[in-house]
């Protein structure tokens, strides 16, 4: 288990301040271990790092209105750890909506087979069409083009994808939900 950080009441005034971005480095740096052995240990399917990241996010927010006092709102350590908690479930989601999003790209790749087996020439048309639709579609940035492509397309793993294009796995999963959607509006529109 990590040992807890002793709270520094001028630390945590410091980063309520919101101008003291210095203290941010110290806070990290102090606070980061604890969150990430808590993570490991009570969440290790989820990515640590952004997991972190985001919990960071969440206390810039909510320290202008933090008021530390131990007697009556308990240690900042427990509420620092309830955010990190929180954001660990709302990863767990994430992953699950991911999950789901992989079946829908899977069933959309069993279409595409199903269409070779049964020789429906027009429906594999229609997919490619598609796809190539909307791999050139001008209001479509390229590098959410590439991160479809082989996130989607070359099922690179979004760990690696993310690292690669330097965003988050959390980025990825949304290109690759909004892509999936345009493609089966596409296809649909085609089809129908």
């Amino acid at each position: 288990m990590t040992p807890v950080p002793k709270t520094s009441v001028s630390l945590l005034k410091d980063i309520s301040d919101g101008t003291a971005s210095v203290r941010w480095t110290e806070f990290y740096r102090r606070y980061e271990p604890a969150m990430r052995g808590f993570l490991h240990e009570r969440f290790p399917s989820v990515e640590a790092d952004d997991v972190i990241q985001e919990t960071l996010l969440a206390l810039m927010k909510a320290m202008p209105e933090y008021h530390y006092t131990p007697d009556s709102k308990g240690h900042f350590h427990n509420y620092l750890m309830g955010i990190v908690k929180h954001k660990a479930l709302d990863a767990i989601r994430r992953n699950a909506s991911f999950s789901s999003l992989r079946s829908d790209l899977a069933q959309e790749d069993g279409l595409r087979t199903a269409a070779l087996e049964e020789d429906d020439s027009w429906k594999m048309a229609a997919m490619e069409a598609a796809m190539d639709q909307l791999m050139s579609d001008d209001s479509i940035t390229a590098s959410t083009r590439e991160v479809f492509r082989h996130v989607a397309l070359m099922s690179e793993p979004p760990d690696d994808v993310a690292r690669q294009f330097g965003i988050t796995r959390n980025n990825v999963d949304q290109i690759k939900s909004r892509m999936i959607g345009k493609l089966s509006a596409l296809v649909s529109s085609m089809t129908a």
